[in-house]
């Protein structure tokens, strides 16, 4: 049988392109949107056919080169400007990024999806005035996306005359309308705006709903993801961690910002980036990438590691695992001036990965940040989160803070004296000054007055706890409204009477 002729227009190029992406072969399509860029160099689609792929194959520099190229040949397409606002996004050029969604409104006032993304981008700028007039645009376009609400309330609380406060409950009442999925998020936006106006009851009711929808679509194996905490501790116990001191990478440069999500470690972050030598790279998965390209992981689950290959890990494999993940951080660290010497890492999962940090970065700073177990479990609750697929049930919630915990026990026992600190935000917000300098002194880093004045510092959060780290210490976010023990008992269950013995500890000194 012959093989099929090849191509021989532009168009049908681009619909072998096309096919190619639907049977998941993007390198393929990549070839085929060439072949159709030299055939018509003239048309735009092309171009952003192969930007879109480019993207999705996270080769954002190329990306946006392509979309230029495209604009170049119709810059009356707002698509093509959502594009390439999308692409700065991972490249992490906000400002650049606001600049290409504004275009693309400015096309189409009602590209409600540009409008929204823009306000995502003012809102990690902390532009917030800004961010909520986008977001306003966005919900005037599509009325019917939870998302755009979601987005909007979560920085901002509603009065209850604020048009938005009526749409969004007007939707309420017709979210059996809405799929299961834009159900969940009407839930989040709606119970955040009740919260706002001081309705705590209705709101956490309809909490309970978003999350129990979100369970539902999750995938999440609590036994597996569990099991790695308990088989930690015995592949890094003290006398492995000794014996392997100073064998990784020396820089001085990291500083590792772990805990659990809604923690106090955006604050944390805030305070250190307000120091001149440090540059704030934000929530960076490079460590746990890094770590799978060193040491070999189960094929069938990127969580369960290949123990066997940890064990016959050397010096060389931890000293090249540090300085692959410098590599990786490069691109982030490359933007600051040339008076920075370190720079914080504040993914908090990487509370898991606490033995490999410090094989292969030995001199590293990890600092973790804790707080009220319930309190950490109750926000973590009213949000949503893509990568934390155990905060949509209670009880599911509260095993995980417990393995967490005990994780985080182990490693203060085995981890050499300097290499981590502990900082609670309790005790951060009640004595802020001295906790401050603690941790600077622990980073190595001099005094310096403006670490105090860390909600002037202009950068980039892109954390659920943006518009917070842009406003002086408050204490009202110590202890939030909390509903009825009974509704809370799965977690109570979950967290373990030892936990809920120290949360009612923090709430007696909060008191």
């Amino acid at each position: 049988m012959k093989p099929d002729p090849l191509p021989d227009t532009a168009a049908q190029w681009l619909a072998e392109g096309n096919a190619c992406i639907a049977r998941g072969d993007l390198e393929a399509a990549l070839r085929c949107f060439a072949s159709a860029c030299a055939l018509e160099p003239a048309e735009a689609i092309h171009y952003e056919r192969r930007a879109a792929t480019l993207a999705a194959l996270s080769r954002f520099a190329e990306a946006e080169a392509g979309y230029r190229v495209a604009i170049a040949r119709d810059p009356h397409d707002p698509d093509l400007h959502h594009g390439l606002g999308w692409v700065l996004e991972q490249l992490h050029r906000l400002e650049a990024a606001v600049d290409a969604y504004r275009e693309a409104v400015r096309l189409n006032p009602l590209a409600a999806g540009s409008s929204n993304n823009m306000g995502n981008c003012l809102q990690a700028l902390g532009r917030f005035d800004e961010a909520h007039e986008a977001y306003r645009r966005a919900i005037h376009g599509a009325p019917r996306v939870p998302l755009y609400y979601r987005n909007f309330v979560q920085t901002r609380r509603l009065a209850a005359d604020d048009p938005v406060f009526a749409q969004l409950e007007q939707l309420a009442g017709d979210a059996a309308s809405l799929d299961r999925a834009d159900q969940a998020e009407l839930h989040f936006a709606y119970g955040a705006a009740l919260s706002g106006v001081g309705r705590d009851d209705a709101s956490f009711d309809h909490l309970l709903k978003g999350n129990a929808l979100y369970r539902e679509g999750m995938r999440y194996n609590e036994a597996e993801s569990l099991g790695l905490f308990g088989r930690l501790p015995e592949l890094f116990d003290a006398d492995a961690l000794a014996a392997a001191r100073g064998i990784g990478d020396p820089s001085t440069a990291p500083i590792f910002i772990v805990g659990m999500p809604r923690s106090g470690s955006t604050l944390i972050e805030q305070i250190l980036a307000s120091h001149p030598r440090v540059f704030g790279a934000g929530e960076c998965t490079e460590f746990g990438e890094a770590l799978v390209q060193c040491v070999r992981r189960d094929a069938g689950d990127p969580l369960r590691i290949d123990v066997e290959a940890l064990e016959e890990a050397g010096a060389a494999q931890w000293s090249a695992l540090g300085a692959d993940y410098l590599r990786r951080m490069q691109r982030l660290f490359a933007q600051s001036d040339g008076q920075v010497a370190r720079f914080t890492d504040k993914y908090p999962f990487n509370f898991i990965n606490v033995g490999f940090i410090h094989l292969a970065l030995p001199n590293a700073r990890i600092i973790h940040s804790r707080r009220s177990p319930l309190q950490t479990c109750l926000s973590i609750f009213s949000r949503v989160f893509h990568d934390v697929p155990f905060g949509y049930d209670l009880g599911e919630l509260g095993r995980y803070y417990r393995a967490y915990d005990a994780l985080m026990a182990h490693w203060r026992r085995v981890l050499p004296a300097g290499v981590m600190i502990e900082i609670e935000y309790e005790r951060l917000v009640d004595d802020f000054e001295a906790n401050v300098r603690r941790l600077l002194a622990h980073c190595g880093l001099e005094w310096d007055e403006r670490c105090l004045a860390f909600h002037e510092t202009t950068r980039r959060v892109s954390t659920a706890s943006s518009a917070q780290v842009r406003r002086p210490l408050y204490r009202t976010s110590m202890r939030r409204w909390q509903p009825r023990r009974e509704l809370l008992e799965p977690l109570w269950e979950g967290l373990g009477p030892e936990l809920a013995a120290a949360d009612a500890q923090c709430a007696t000194t909060d008191t």
